[in-house]
Order: structure tokens, then sequence, then C-alpha cells
């Protein structure tokens, strides 16, 4: 059996695999979200919704800090006399084409062969975290936003193009503090690189300006509409070396992560004959080891008690980046049986994709995930 040559254009499939995620889905109301997982999104959506006279007192410290982009959404909304909720949704649908754009390109860029962007854009689409979660809760935009802005960095350095690079920085700053560990990244990849290094000085100068500027300018805003609580304290943000937890906690909570690496580690294991080891491009390699690592340590480290299940979330904050750092240092050989293998991996994918309470197909509702 052969596949019609216009599918396996991978920017088709990759539309058609949107479209069905879309058509999958459940959208939930905002009462809803905030049941279901979107507990920062009602903050989000104050923000966006009483931008003109924010009540004080009722943001929590850290979620104020990320007021920009839910701002500018309550203004385009008032502009266009529309209800917010919607336009919560709608920036939320733009912003993962978004991220599956810039995915797709930053693997072209990489010379990767559609074979194989066929499975690594495949994990991002069909997660069950990811795209599911924000299209059923997109009060929570700010995510699948500094999401975007990692790519563009990335982006922007593969191609040495500074208005992407700037402007990914510029996203991550505005939706959430753990841009200071992008910032960090590069600082160490240019002490280690030095004069060698594909990052700049005079680019490190500016995005640090950059972070104080705007750090400076989140900061007063919180302080004057919200008042300082615990969330960020040092023993909170440390709280897995309390080990105020049982055991059985503790292995859960490092299964947790395991729905959404499974499937990767699968593919390097199936697809292993097709995995030669290559030359690559280093500092851009240990850029993105250490933008990852970053991200999912200060995650991790909170423990079963204060992080939660809310890890696979804040994993996926850069499990595009992930994925990039899993096979960078492979040649993806072409596979011969294309057709045969999309129809049964793609099958499983949006199996996979089914998550029991995103989805509207309800084929794992005995799981409770």
């Amino acid at each position: 059996m052969k596949i019609p040559a216009s599918l396996l254009d991978i920017r088709i499939f990759l539309f058609l695999a949107f479209i069905l995620i879309l058509l999958t889905n459940n959208y939930f109301s905002l009462e809803d979200s905030i049941y279901f997982g979107a507990r920062d999104g009602e903050d989000y959506f104050i923000l966006a919704d009483k931008f003109e006279k924010i009540p004080y007192e009722t943001l929590d410290y850290h979620k104020a800090w990320r007021f920009v982009l839910p701002t500018f959404i309550g203004i385009i909304a008032k502009i266009f006399n529309s209800d917010t909720y919607f336009v919560f949704r709608l920036f939320t649908i733009i912003a993962c084409l978004s991220s599956i754009s810039l995915f797709y390109l930053i693997l072209k860029k990489l010379k990767i062969n559609d074979f194989h962007i066929f499975f690594l854009t495949s994990f991002l689409v069909f997660n069950p975290y990811l795209f599911r979660y924000f299209l059923a809760l997109p009060t929570m935009i700010n995510d699948i936003v500094f999401i975007n802005s990692g790519l563009l960095i990335l982006l922007g350095i593969i191609d040495n193009k500074k208005s992407c690079f700037y402007f990914g920085f510029l996203l991550a700053l505005l939706t959430r503090q753990n841009s200071i560990f992008f910032l960090l990244s590069l600082i160490i990849s240019k002490l280690i690189f030095k004069k060698r290094s594909l990052i700049k000085l005079k680019d490190i100068i500016y995005t640090t300006i950059l972070t104080i500027i705007l750090f400076s300018i989140n900061n007063e805003f919180t302080n004057n509409y919200t008042i300082y609580n615990d969330t960020y304290s040092l023993i909170n943000r440390f709280h897995l070396f309390t080990f105020d937890f049982t055991l059985l906690d503790f292995i859960k909570y490092n299964l947790f992560p395991l729905i959404v690496l499974l499937p990767l580690l699968f593919y390097l294991i199936c697809e292993k004959k097709k995995f030669t080891f290559h030359k690559i491009k280093l500092e851009l390699f240990f850029i993105i080891l250490l933008m990852a690592i970053f991200v999912t340590s200060i995650a991790y480290v909170g423990g079963p008690i204060i992080t939660g299940r809310n890890l696979i979330r804040l994993i996926n904050l850069v499990y595009p980046l992930i994925i990039l750092v899993t096979i960078m240092p492979f040649e993806l050989k072409k596979n011969k049986n294309l057709s045969l293998k999309f129809l049964f991996y793609t099958l499983c994918f949006f199996i996979w994709s089914l998550h029991p309470t995103y989805s509207s197909i309800k084929l794992f509702t005995i799981l409770k995930f």
C-alpha cells in the first residue's frame, strides 16, 4: 500500500494532525478550566479582564509578575469588543501553530530528513499534555508562548538572525521567570567557548540589560498590585531536599515524566538502526542542553509536595528542546518503508494523545492521569 505523495509532505501532515487534535479536544469554560488544571490561568484571566482596575491582593505574587501578555490579550478583547476568554483561546491556537512551525524550521535547518521530522514533530503535536492541555485551558497561554520563545532564541542562533533572537528573549522575559535560565545558559556557553562562541559579547550585554529592565518592570507591577507570598521561597523551590514525603510519593513523582518521555525513548530503540553518531555543532548542542536542564531541574527540585503532577507541565516548557538534544548527536538515515510506518505510527501517536480529561474521546477514562 502506498500513501499519496501529497500526504507525504510533512507540512500537510502537520496541518492535518493539528486539525485532528482541534476536532477531538475538549474545550472547557473558564470555571471548568480552573478545576481541570488552570489554577494559574485564573489570575491571568483577572489580569486580562480587569486590566483597567485590577483588584488589589487578589493575585498570587509570582503570577502577577507575568502580567504583560494577559493584559495585552485584555486590551485586544476590549478593542474588538470580544469575549476575553475567546481571545485567550484564539491566541492559544496561534501560539500552538507557531510552535509547530518554529520546531519544523529548526529541524530543517539541522538537515533532518522528512521521515524523522514526521516522528519528531509528532512527539510535539500528539503529546497529551501539550497542545491538548493549552487548547482545553487557554488561559495558560503564558506557558505556550514561553515554549515559542525558546524556539525563537534557538532559531535566531542557528540562522544568526538577531531580530529573531531578541524577540524570543523578549517573549521569554515577559512570560515566565524561568527566562533567567536562558540567559544563564548563554553566559555559561560564552565563558566556555570564548572567542569561538556563537554568542557575541554584545548579545550577552544587551540581553542582560533587557533582563534587568523587564524584571524590574514586572517586579514593580507586582509590588503595586499584590503582596508577597512564599511560593518562591527557598524552602518551596527546593522542597525535594526536605524529604517531607513518602517513598511511594517519590516513586510516583518520578514516573510522571514518563508519560511524555517514553514515546521518545521507544523511537530511539525502534529506529536505532537508522541512527549513526556524527559530528555536531557542539556549542549549539551545549546551549540547548543547558536550557533544558536548568528549566526541568528547577521544576524537579520542588518535589512531590510542591511541584507534584505539575512536573509534566513544567517539563513540557522545554519539551521541544529535549527532543532536539536527544537527536542532535545522530545522523538520521532515510527509511524505505515509509508508507507502512506512517500509518502505523500515526495511529499510535493519536492513541497516545487521548488524554482522559483534555481529549473528547474517552479511551483512557479509566486512567487517572
